[in-house]
């Protein structure tokens, strides 16, 4: 065979043969030539179509006021307006909660104050902080201008320890507090200034600021008052639980204490006694008295020392050295030397002395 139509019978293409190449060819220009071109006619820094829609969200948001450029300026948050807190740099929903405590009768009295509104990051309290001026005074009538949307509640003088329960409920005291007032009223206690109100268990410390103004307590006259007497050393638990502030657990303490004293000798020995507060002693004070009575004593020259560190001013450590003196040395000769041999401190002494004999 010629080499002339070996060439022809290799390269030569039928007409279908053809159209497949050109085909063929179209494909290979359009995925590799064809980017090329398109790119190479585009511009290198054109920003995409999602940065794009994204800045036109920001600008959005600014025209729209939400988020404010701080201009400092000095303002008291208890005047200050919407637009002016804008202009500090606070968002509206913080601007709402501050509008919305205020509206309530909240009263800012101190810088820090600012910091307890919900909302307010440290950085915004940081910021502002040296610009806050409050000079405020709050009197009868601006807690009434703060209050009146709130029709239901009703300002007016009151003594806390003579009005009713329709009274408390008038002034915007809810029924369950209002119980609770009378209750602890009823007992014999007594309101001596307008703070008290808010030692009552559960009351609203904005409430009572609002009240403070329109408190006026009057006097007790002492010839009307007439106070039957709690004697601590003859007392049972069923007289001593109507005192104010003392239940059933108090009041068995109260005697039980008594009974490991020996008696008590002084009213200020209530404060010995575990779970009687200084409020409750104040409460009660003018209540009770302490009558004469022979005390149980401990004879220092024949008890041992278990006997003796029973005692509540006595501890363990003490009664053993006491013991261990008297065995090694002999009887005591007075209930002094107990403090002249070293044995007891000034203090400590002082206290056990009365419950202490040589017999």
């Amino acid at each position: 065979m010629s080499l002339k139509k070996i060439i022809k019978e290799y390269f030569s293409y039928s007409t279908s043969e053809k159209r497949g190449l050109l085909v063929l060819a179209l494909i290979l220009i359009t995925v590799f030539v064809l980017p090329k071109i398109l790119n190479s006619d585009s511009k290198p820094d054109s920003v995409p179509k999602k940065y794009e829609k994204l800045d036109s969200i920001m600008a959005a948001l600014n025209s729209k006021g939400k988020l404010n450029k701080p201009d400092l300026f000095l303002f008291d948050p208890n005047k200050a307006s919407a637009d002016e807190f804008k202009r500090l740099g606070l968002r509206d929903y913080q601007t709402r909660n501050i509008l919305k405590y205020r509206d309530k009768g909240g009263v800012f009295r101190s810088k820090s104050d600012f910091r307890k509104i919900y909302g307010i990051k440290d950085d915004d309290y940081n910021r502002l902080k040296d610009y806050i001026s409050i000079t405020v005074i709050i009197k009868k009538e601006e807690v009434r201008s703060i209050v009146k949307k709130r029709v239901q509640f009703e300002l007016f003088d009151f003594d806390p320890n003579t009005i009713t329960k329709a009274e408390w409920e008038r002034l915007g005291v809810d029924g369950r507090m209002s119980n609770r007032i009378i209750k602890y009223l009823s007992t014999g206690a007594r309101f001596k200034r307008a703070d008290d109100i808010g030692k009552i268990y559960g009351f609203d410390s904005l409430l009572l600021v609002r009240l403070k103004p329109f408190v006026h307590i009057k006097p007790l006259k002492e010839e009307n008052v007439k106070i039957e007497l709690v004697d601590l050393n003859m007392a049972d638990t069923s007289i001593l639980k109507t005192l104010p502030g003392i239940g059933k657990i108090l009041s068995n303490r109260i005697v039980k204490y008594k009974d490991m004293l020996g008696g008590y000798i002084s009213k200020s020995q209530l404060l010995e006694v575990y779970g009687i507060s200084e409020e409750t002693f104040q409460l009660i004070e003018n209540r009770v008295c302490v009558s004469p009575v022979v005390l149980k004593k401990i004879s220092i020259n024949d008890c041992n020392a278990k006997s003796l560190g029973n005692h509540p001013y006595i501890s363990r450590r003490m009664s053993s050295d006491i013991v261990k003196y008297r065995e090694r040395v002999g009887k005591f000769s007075s209930v002094g030397d107990l403090k002249t041999k070293h044995l007891l401190t000034d203090s400590v002494f002082k206290k056990i002395q009365p419950y202490l004999s040589l017999e």
